[in-house]
């Protein structure tokens, strides 16, 4: 890990190699337990559905769950970039927030379905934090060709 300019794209926290190896596989972990408490904050507690009496049961989760959970997954792999390579930030939210996924409903589910949602959670969360990370990476680089064009 290079430490650069102040305002570029690529800048990280001033770490020997050594110790920004050491403190990968942490920050993995911290990211996995931090993608497991998603579940549990926004939809976990939430397990009744929703019935006005003239429209058909939606769902338990609301429209607000979803967003909080969106927009804290974005706050979370934005940091979570700062402080891990790709290929470990990559999997660590999506593989906590599945785990956690994969408690709640196997203890809840009597015909063993929650395997199939299981797969179904897993591959939505990874391939939705892939391409979040690729979208906030290919961000700090257009704002880092910004940075060196404006500085020449």
């Amino acid at each position: 890990m290079n430490s650069t300019a102040p305002g570029s794209a690529d800048a990280r926290p001033a770490l020997s190699p050594g110790m920004a190896r050491t403190l990968q596989p942490s920050a993995a972990i911290a990211f996995t337990v931090l993608g497991a408490g998603l579940w549990w904050a926004w939809f976990a507690w939430d397990t009744v559905g929703i019935s006005s009496g003239t429209e058909p049961q939606s769902g338990p989760y609301e429209a607000w769950q979803v967003v909080g959970c969106v927009v804290a997954w974005i706050v979370l792999t934005w940091l979570g970039k700062k402080v891990l390579r790709p290929l470990l930030l990559i999997p660590a939210l999506p593989v906590g927030f599945t785990a956690a996924w994969i408690l709640t409903a196997a203890l809840s589910d009597d015909s063993g379905l929650w395997a199939v949602g299981a797969i179904l959670v897993a591959a939505g969360t990874l391939a939705g934090n892939a391409l979040l990370v690729w979208v906030l990476r290919s961000i700090d680089r257009r704002r880092g060709q910004r940075t060196r064009s404006a500085a020449l």
